[in-house]
């Protein structure tokens, strides 16, 4: 297993993961389906557009393990969403019935998304971890901590030292990682769906 700087071939796989990791998140929203992995699909081909150096893949031969998401700076990717015209395009995606979306779940994902933003105006700038996932298959191998290394390494040789994450208080596998590698919890917030611990190293 090796950790490598995700590549344009390895998105879709990492989108699949994800739909694959959070799924009972996802599907709080609305059922899984494919058109729902579509989506994400397109959202983490923006991610790896924006934050091609902070986006790092776990590969055991062709297969993706795990995959890890840091953002330097998280204003660049709401700047790249309207610029690049992401936004317009998903928008349109959404109305033709692309995404398989409903108005009902739109409205759910909006006001949890507002909720989100309330941590973030909340809390001093900092880089952030959006995202990082195993594969079930291959939890418990210690991928995930070496993804986690790679990535403040990352956050680290950019010179920035604050990077903040949040974590669901009941996931305590993951919590007990973070703070192996010097995240400790700073507060909470909340979405439509419990609460998050937001956690800091600096």
């Amino acid at each position: 297993m090796k950790i490598i700087l995700a590549q344009y071939q390895h998105i879709d796989e990492v989108a699949e993961l994800f739909c694959l990791a959070f799924e009972e998140s996802i599907t709080f929203f609305t059922p899984m389906s494919e058109k729902i992995k579509n989506a994400m699909k397109d959202a983490f081909h923006l991610l790896h557009e924006v934050f091609t150096q902070g986006f790092f893949v776990a590969v055991e031969g062709d297969e993706v393990c795990g995959y890890i998401v840091m953002a330097d700076d998280i204003k660049r990717l709401w700047m790249q969403a309207i610029t690049s015209g992401f936004l317009k395009k998903a928008i349109v995606s959404v109305i033709r019935g692309e995404y398989g979306l409903t108005l009902p779940t739109l409205y759910k994902i909006v006001k949890n998304k507002l909720l989100y933003f309330r941590f973030e105006l909340t809390t001093k700038p900092s880089a952030q971890l959006l995202s990082i996932a195993v594969h079930p298959e291959h939890q418990g191998e210690g991928i995930g901590q070496k993804l986690l290394s790679k990535g403040i390494d990352y956050i680290e040789s950019l010179g920035i030292k604050r990077i903040k994450l949040e974590a669901r208080p009941d996931n305590t596998a993951a919590v007990k990682i973070y703070e192996k590698h010097g995240f400790h919890t700073v507060g909470q917030t909340c979405d439509l769906q419990g609460k998050w611990l937001i956690m800091v190293r600096e």
